[in-house]
């Protein structure tokens, strides 16, 4: 059989998703027997596994986003330690009974211990990970919010100008008629409220001149 072949059909990432696959299941099989030697609750067993295993694996997922995104990843540091240790204390139990028959006495009594405790510390550690994360979402919507109030798009700025543009020429209008009717450039200034430097840009612009932006 030509593996090279076989292998060349998939892609890398493929295949990295089928070893991790492949190792949780090699691992949820230790650690169930270990967890159910306990109590000799089989079902229970292979839960507690693979809360052990799946919550190593959303550890190890979170370490890579939080580097894409440049948050500190030492919190999770300490999860990933603790459960590896976890799990690597699991295998090596079920490596030793294989071997030897039995566990150790040092195994022996350990266990209970470590794996009372091992599972409402992933959960407080999860749901710790869990806020944590939902409070740096919450806090990059907000810049997000903040930043789209302080800078108008593009739409809002061309609504913008447009309105600007429909006071100016009914600005321009009433100057029309003002001086139509003799009115001399201060008292237009006056009646509309502006500069007399508006009014004088106003009547270059009616006269042809090069409108003057203001």
């Amino acid at each position: 059989m030509n593996w090279t072949k076989i292998f060349s059909l998939f892609s890398p990432q493929s295949l990295l998703w089928l070893a991790l696959i492949l190792a949780l299941a090699g691992s949820l099989k230790h650690l169930a027997f270990i967890f159910a030697s306990v109590d000799g609750d089989e079902i229970m067993g292979w839960l507690q596994a693979v809360a052990i295993d799946a919550g190593l694996f959303a550890l190890a997922y979170s370490l890579k986003v939080r580097k894409v995104s440049r948050r500190s990843v030492k919190p999770l540091w300490f999860g990933v330690v603790l459960f590896s240790g976890i799990s690597i204390y699991g295998n090596l139990a079920y490596g030793l009974v294989s071997i030897e028959g039995s566990l150790p006495y040092w195994i022996r009594s350990t266990q209970p211990y470590i794996l009372a405790g091992s599972l409402p510390i992933l959960v407080l550690f999860l749901a710790e990970l869990l806020s944590d994360d939902r409070q740096h979402e919450q806090k990059e919507a907000a810049k997000v919010a903040k930043r789209q109030a302080v800078v108008p798009n593009d739409t809002v700025l061309d609504a913008a100008n447009q309105e600007r543009q429909v006071i100016i020429e009914h600005r321009q209008a009433r100057v029309v008629q003002m001086m139509a009717q003799g009115l001399s450039y201060p008292d237009i200034a006056d009646e509309l409220g502006v500069s007399l430097s508006t009014i004088k840009r106003d009547t270059k612009t009616l006269n042809g001149a090069k409108p003057l932006v203001y």
